[in-house]
């Protein structure tokens, strides 16, 4: 899709009511006004939001011939919530009156505001049992079938299938906005306590669906981080004699190793081309290694949480030299360290838990302001600082694999939860509710079999 055809699309349509929708959630937030649909506003967006066009967008029910109609309803739900998470188009609604059988009717659904119209059906594989999904993805402004594609479902009752409708959703992402990365093929691992302070993983689709128990073997379990691939989590474990471990488990195998132990382990990470990197307590101090013994910072301060370009070439990590968490930048290959996050003498002013975008364009991180802890963006080299949380405290954000998506944790009275917030408009959704949650990382995509 090339360029010009995107202007006419965004210059002509005017449609999609999301756009209206943040610049309204802009102008709460200005005024201090509860925003709707937060759940009792567990979350206040903050002020640096963008009202972008979100070009509107038909899913209808999937066709399915007798016997997949159960099949067809799951998949038509998963497709559509995706879609919705996406941030990336505004979903409208399928009036009950419309007869959807037949050719699209264009100019029908261009009144009703579509910019694109979703169209499936599931027929059965020539001399198979296995159900196929084609996926047709409409241009109403230019009344085109823009792309179709097959794909084969497993069973409903398959450890795979939301995940495996999930990679179709991503692929309706990349169809419409000319190649960009979805969200729906991810998941999100983090730490959960229960009521005797004990803590343990879980596993979660983005959709805040699926979860998955991961028992560690540890009293209690900090900082989950995925590999590049997406196949394997890095953890700390401290047991009941006060000692950690940083251990590495294979999501495919579930088999696990442990790669170092010793009285602090802390904050591991993965560089990008997939190995583990962690602070380590010396002496009174904290130093980030790269495994293989490979030391990144020296001196004695208090250096943690690294987290690596997408080039591999720098990385962001959080440091205390004048005896206040901020967040610093520095080469790989060694030089001096440039803070990036704002310090105050004498203010609360502490910055924790930077992660470097997957575009390498912004870092995320969270800082005090006003004596709670709200999560900040800025450029690599400290500049055009945004703050995008204003309410309760809101820590320890991971990237989404688009570069748009932020999940992080939020304390406030309803308890610790866990929030996805888009950067763009600000538009946010709990993914957990009611419990005990934090220290969220976000995968990469998950591939097929992992």
């Amino acid at each position: 899709m090339d360029g010009s055809r995107v202007t006419s699309r965004c210059r002509t349509a005017g449609r999609g009511r999301r756009g209206a929708a943040a610049g309204l959630a802009l102008a709460a937030a200005v005024s201090g006004a509860p925003l709707g649909g937060q759940e009792g506003g567990a979350l206040r967006l903050g002020l640096t939001y963008e009202v972008r066009y979100v070009p509107g967008m038909v899913v209808t029910p999937v066709s399915a011939r007798a016997g997949f109609g159960e099949l067809g309803a799951a998949v038509g739900e998963i497709l559509r919530t995706d879609l919705d998470y996406s941030d990336r188009f505004e979903i409208l609604a399928v009036p009950d009156t419309l007869t959807l059988s037949g050719p699209p009717n264009y100019a029908l659904w261009n009144e009703l505001g579509a910019v694109w119209l979703v169209t499936s059906d599931i027929s059965v594989a020539p001399g198979t049992q296995t159900p196929l999904l084609r996926v047709s993805l409409h241009d109403v402004l230019h009344g085109t079938l823009e792309n179709v594609q097959a794909f084969s479902l497993p069973s409903m009752d398959a450890a795979d299938f939301r995940m495996s409708v999930h990679r179709i959703s991503d692929r309706i992402v990349f169809w419409a906005t000319g190649g960009q990365r979805g969200i729906a093929a991810t998941r999100i691992a983090l730490r959960r306590r229960d009521g005797d302070g004990s803590s343990y993983l879980l596993l979660i689709d983005s959709d805040g669906r699926n979860p998955q128990r991961i028992d560690t073997g540890g009293r209690n379990v900090y900082s989950p981080a995925f590999s590049p691939d997406a196949t394997r989590i890095a953890y700390t474990i401290q047991d009941e004699t006060g000692y950690f471990s940083l251990v590495e488990m294979n999501l495919i195998t579930r088999s696990r190793r442990t790669v170092t132990s010793g009285r602090l382990i802390q904050t591991p990470t993965w560089t990008p081309d997939g190995r583990l990197a962690y602070a380590e307590g010396v002496g009174g101090t904290t130093r980030i290694l790269v495994e293989g013994g490979r030391q990144l910072t020296e001196g004695r301060v208090q250096s943690l949480n690294p987290s690596f370009s997408p080039d591999g070439t720098s990385f962001a990590y959080e440091a205390d030299p004048a005896n206040e968490q901020q967040i610093y930048v520095r080469l790989v290959s060694g030089g001096p360290a440039r803070r990036i996050s704002v310090y105050h003498p004498r203010e609360d002013t502490n910055a924790a838990g930077p992660d470097w975008s997957p575009n390498g364009d912004r870092i995320a991180y969270s800082a005090l302001s006003d004596r709670r802890w709200q999560i900040f963006t800025v450029n690599p080299d400290g500049t055009d600082r945004r703050m995008l949380t204003r309410r309760g405290e809101s820590e320890d954000p991971s990237w989404a694999p688009d570069g748009r998506h932020l999940v992080f944790s939020s304390i406030d009275a309803q308890g610790s939860t866990v929030w996805i917030l888009d950067v763009f408009t600000g538009r946010s959704r709990p993914l957990t509710a009611g419990r005990l949650d934090g220290l969220p990382d976000w995968s990469p995509p998950i591939r097929a079999g992992s």
